[in-house]
């Protein structure tokens, strides 16, 4: 009985000393070549906001994004002392992840940013919050949110946007 352990010990350690001998043809990556182009991660400047450089001519491009660049900019700016999450482009989504004001250290938001289009114009934007609030115990809960803070902060993005639309053609 004791022979068994020790000859399925042998069998596998030849089965893993047989593999060492096989070499594996896929390719190594040099960071270096990751793809160029435009983008947040295509390795030119790994800034989400250099997808708003300017041409040669000073007006703003706008790189390859989807979505209204004045709306973009200017929810991204709002948005800035909360962490993103996520922020797409080319879809018009940016998320955050939770924050916690230093002021209500019990009480957490959250935001979610659609932009619907190209067009500057308030129907192109809608904008979700979320709350949760925590109990004596520690524990998380779903609380509800006002519908007004949502629609204020829609309007802060609006009114920002069409400053930056104003600023762009005062500088073209």
């Amino acid at each position: 009985m004791r022979s068994i352990p020790v000859v399925a010990c042998l069998l596998v350690s030849s089965v893993v000393a047989s593999c060492s001998s096989i070499k594996t043809t896929a390719p190594e990556v040099n960071p270096t070549d990751m793809p160029k182009g435009p983008g947040l991660f295509s390795g030119e400047s790994g800034n989400i906001l250099s997808a708003f450089k300017k041409n040669a001519q000073g007006a703003e491009t706008g790189g390859n994004i989807g979505v209204n660049i004045f709306l973009w900019r200017a929810s991204l700016e709002n948005l800035s002392f909360m962490p993103i999450k996520t922020a797409d482009s080319n879809g018009g989504v940016i998320a955050t992840d939770w924050y916690t004001s230093p002021d209500k250290p019990h009480e957490k938001v959250r935001a979610n940013v659609l932009i619907l289009g190209k067009k500057l114009q308030a129907s192109a934007l809608q904008v979700t919050l979320f709350k949760q609030i925590q109990d004596a115990k520690g524990n998380w809960a779903d609380a509800p949110t006002n519908a007004a803070t949502a629609r204020a902060l829609e309007d802060t993005i609006l009114t920002k946007a069409r400053a930056l639309r104003v600023q762009s053609l005062a500088t073209e």
